[in-house]
């Protein structure tokens, strides 16, 4: 048995934009990246240790907690934990960037960070994990 990307659970980048000429996706990318970086210039908020832009969102990996925080302070959102092994959790923000212009929709951003599983964390931070 094999398993086909349509077969795959839920909306996500691979299903939602294979279809799509190359050329498109790249323009969306190019949209998506150019978006998340006004917002980061504009609201002063942290890019990350990495940047990584597709057709359907941004990506942001971050090296600490504050980076997630300071997302969260700005635009909101949701957070979701995920155990990741050893002791670590991932926790991401999904949250989006504001509408400018009809060129320029909202641009889902995830800002992903580890943590310890005894780590501190902010209250509102805590407060914004989805159950």
């Amino acid at each position: 048995m094999t398993t086909q990307p349509t077969d795959l659970p839920g909306r996500n980048s691979f299903t939602s934009t294979i279809h799509l000429p190359f050329a498109v996706q790249m323009q969306m990318l190019e949209r998506n990246r150019l978006s998340v970086e006004t917002e980061c210039n504009v609201y002063g908020l942290p890019a990350g240790a990495r940047m990584e832009a597709a057709p359907d969102a941004v990506r942001i990996l971050a090296t600490d907690v504050e980076t997630l925080g300071h997302w969260l302070e700005v635009r909101g959102g949701t957070i979701t934990v995920t155990q990741a092994g050893d002791g670590v959790q991932v926790w991401t923000l999904r949250t989006s960037t504001e509408a400018e212009l009809p060129k320029f929709p909202p641009v889902t951003v995830l800002v992903s960070v580890l943590v310890t599983d005894d780590e501190q964390m902010m209250p509102e931070i805590r407060q914004a994990v989805a159950a």
